[in-house]
């Protein structure tokens, strides 16, 4: 299952996996990068992993042992490397010795229909730009029973390591798109969509809005500005969560949570 482990930094699988730390290199090669032993787990189910890389302490740890039997077993390539080596080629500082290259899921291409469940449930994510938010929006959506996400095209790439990580790829679960300001709006309009905005400026407190509409699209927006102007000024509906304490806003992670779970308690998961 092993072989001998790669010693050298200039060996062409490590540095075309440094590559893979850009988002040019990642967009032309339809490839990311995932570190960590629960995230490969969970991605080798995907069946999108075309190869793993593991330090040569890996071997020892049980759990590490069995995962690798799995990758054996599912016929990804594996390749050993010498401790040098696996902290040069990985993004992380405390390195938990496996990682994995994986095939991007392909985005949705045509939104009128998910096999038999109603894409009544858009999430727009408009210019977050912390890779941590995102990654951590991307993990409750999926929790949220949210029906699909379009990503604004300046958001932080939805591949990036540190959204991989802090997402545990959740991508995966998701139909999702990458899209413009003015491509959303008319998307809405072509599917019918509720579009409703976070505005810290105003509008409806969150527990007062109805969110049992047929379908709705919620946008939240950039850190430091919110929702862009144009999807603002074309929303249905403004929505703000009230906030105590002269607390100017909340982390956008944090706010997209309580939106999402407000919606699953007035739809009650449906």
């Amino acid at each position: 299952m092993a072989q001998v482990a790669i010693a050298s930094k200039q060996n062409e699988r490590i540095k075309q996996i440094r590559k893979l730390y850009t988002r040019k290199f990642r967009k032309s090669e339809g490839l990311f990068v995932a570190e960590g032993i629960r995230l490969v787990e969970e991605l080798v189910k995907t069946l999108m992993v075309e190869q793993v890389f593991f330090a040569e302490s890996f071997i020892v740890n049980p759990r590490g042992q069995a995962l690798l039997k799995t990758v054996h077993k599912a016929g990804i390539s594996s390749f050993s490397c010498t401790e040098e080596v696996f902290s040069h080629v990985c993004d992380t500082k405390n390195a938990q010795g496996v990682l994995a290259v994986v095939r991007k899921p392909e985005p949705c291409l045509d939104w009128s229909h998910q096999g038999n469940r109603p894409q009544d449930f858009i999430l727009i994510v408009d210019q977050v730009q912390d890779p941590g938010n995102l990654g951590t929006i991307l993990r409750t959506a999926v929790a949220a029973g949210v029906t699909g996400i379009w990503i604004i095209g300046s958001t932080v790439d939805v591949f990036s390591p540190k959204v991989i990580r802090s997402s545990m790829g959740s991508i995966f679960h998701l139909p999702y798109v990458t899209l413009t300001t003015q491509e959303c709006l008319t998307k809405c309009q072509e599917l019918g969509l509720k579009l409703i905005a976070t505005d810290v400026h105003g509008g409806v407190e969150h527990y007062n809005c109805s969110l049992l509409v047929d379908a709705m699209a919620l946008v939240v927006g950039n850190e430091g500005n919110g929702v862009s102007p144009l999807l603002l000024e074309h929303s249905d509906q403004r929505i703000y969560i009230p906030l105590a304490n002269d607390v100017e806003s909340l982390n956008v992670a944090v706010a997209t949570a309580v939106l999402l779970y407000e919606t699953v308690r007035q739809r009650a998961f449906r």
